[in-house]
């Protein structure tokens, strides 16, 4: 080999090795302006857009035309265009090409058989490139024109081809973070319905109690209030009685009994002690149900404490008591211990109401019984809680907890009780589970762990959208 052909043959290496390095700098300039552009852009299609002009610094052309394919009966809808009147030709487009995973390059558009075009733009373009564009969601075809004849060469083919795919991957990570950013969104939406929803069935609860409660207080108050009459009457004749004393000049033994007997001091003195005992009787009935109603009604769910079951039943039972006390007889069998555990108080005493007032409309047509029984080992509470109602159908059993499943009329129940109160005892790392007969009642066991593992999430009664992988 003589040393032209030497150098000739080092200058040929020298031109390929420039080329690959013009072609890496064109790209990596696509790739920076690419990821600009991400950071700018916040859909699909504005980004795919905007790639449009990025592609046209490395690649010359003259128009441009991106449409995206529907898979299913592959229609093709136009997304964007570099000239107006594009609609014309995208039938036509895709009838000389079937969109595909391959890149193609047309050298004459005018030696097609079927290229027909009235417009006098694209009448003017020549040479076309395509390729398909594909993201995790969608599927698009890209086209570019030249009115030069052969424009497009192997450089801009290959270009065109790693640019393609590398903004169908970034596009692909770029719609992954906008659907992780929309089921945040969604999550916290549905979040913030389901703690309204929560709220509501609870302010429908303490509606429905509102009546029974103003009963329950209305009845120590009026006792009070006659009372305080009985009370002020014997308070005058104690006045009397003094103020008789005090007029004698001399008070003899005998002139102190007679008076003592003229105003029956001792009937005054037991009946002013016995209604002031009954009084305080009834101030506490009334304290007793203002403490329940304020525990059920708190505001803040999430606050964690000390729980006394057996406490927390009765003051829920206190609270409930007018929707109880004309259907059925309460029966308690409580375990001989305290039974202690960690929990939110207002939540389970949700718990205990709906199962109570479920309870109590069960029973028709007779007096019942509501048995409720309460044991702990080392581990856990157990709390049993059964009626002999109407019991519920063995086909229906199995939704019960769904959210707005009812057995009960139009009207009269939300179907959200059984779900909270499933959602409150899994949140406590409990179980909750039913066993009923028809017309022979109904029975709730409850297993609480005295130390879960409690966090500040918030309470869910619907089926979140699984996270995306």
């Amino acid at each position: 080999m003589t040393t032209n052909e030497i150098l000739l043959e080092k200058l040929h290496l020298l031109q390929v090795h420039n080329l690959a390095l013009e072609e890496n700098r064109a790209f990596n300039s696509l790739i920076l302006d690419g990821l600009d552009a991400i950071l700018k852009n916040d859909s699909t299609e504005t980004l795919l857009t905007e790639f449009f002009n990025i592609l046209q610094q490395a690649i010359s052309f003259s128009a441009a035309i991106l449409i995206k394919i529907n898979p299913s009966d592959e229609l093709s809808t136009l997304v964007t265009a570099s000239h107006p009147h594009s609609d014309a030709i995208i039938t036509q487009l895709t009838a000389l090409d079937k969109p595909n995973r391959n890149i193609k390059n047309v050298f004459n558009l005018h030696q097609l058989p079927n290229w027909q075009v009235t417009d006098p733009f694209w009448n003017s373009q020549h040479a076309m490139l395509t390729t398909p564009v594909s993201t995790s969601t969608e599927s698009y075809q890209l086209y570019i024109f030249s009115e030069t004849i052969g424009a497009f060469n192997q450089h801009d083919i290959t270009l065109m081809q790693r640019f393609v795919s590398f903004a169908g991957n970034t596009i692909s990570q770029f719609e992954k973070r906008n659907l992780l950013v929309k089921q945040k969104e969604m999550e916290e939406k549905q979040s913030n319905i389901e703690q309204v929803l929560i709220n509501s069935e609870k302010m429908a609860s303490l509606g429905q109690m509102a009546a029974g409660v103003a009963h329950e207080i209305n009845n120590p108050l009026s006792y009070i209030v006659s009372n305080i009459q009985n009370l002020a009457y014997n308070l005058e004749q104690f006045s009397h009685l003094i103020n008789t004393l005090k007029a004698e000049k001399a008070i003899t033994q005998q002139t102190l009994v007679d008076t003592l007997q003229h105003y029956q001091f001792d009937e005054l003195q037991t009946d002013s002690s016995d209604i002031i005992a009954e009084m305080t009787e009834g101030a506490d009935r009334v304290k007793e149900i203002v403490q329940g109603l304020r525990q059920f009604a708190h505001p803040d769910q999430t606050q964690i404490g000390d729980i006394d079951i057996t406490e927390l039943i009765d003051n829920t039972l206190r609270v409930a008591w007018n929707e109880i006390k004309y259907n059925a007889n309460v029966e308690k069998h409580y375990n001989t211990e305290p039974v202690i555990i960690t929990g939110r108080s207002t939540q389970l005493s949700q718990v205990f109401l709906n199962l109570f007032f479920n309870a109590a409309q069960a029973i028709c047509d007779k007096v019942g019984v509501i048995s409720i029984t309460t044991k702990a080992d080392k581990k856990n509470a157990y709390i049993t809680i059964a009626d002999n109602g109407s019991g519920i159908d063995e086909n229906k059993l199995n939704k019960i907890f769904d959210p707005f499943y009812t057995t009960k009329p139009i009207g009269q129940g939300t179907g959200l009780g059984l779900a909270i109160s499933k959602a409150i005892i899994e949140q406590h790392s409990g179980q909750i589970r039913v066993e009923s007969q028809l017309n022979q009642g109904t029975v709730f066991y409850i297993t609480l762990p005295k130390k879960p593992k409690l966090t500040d999430d918030v309470l869910t009664i619907l089926n979140a959208n699984k996270p995306i992988e």
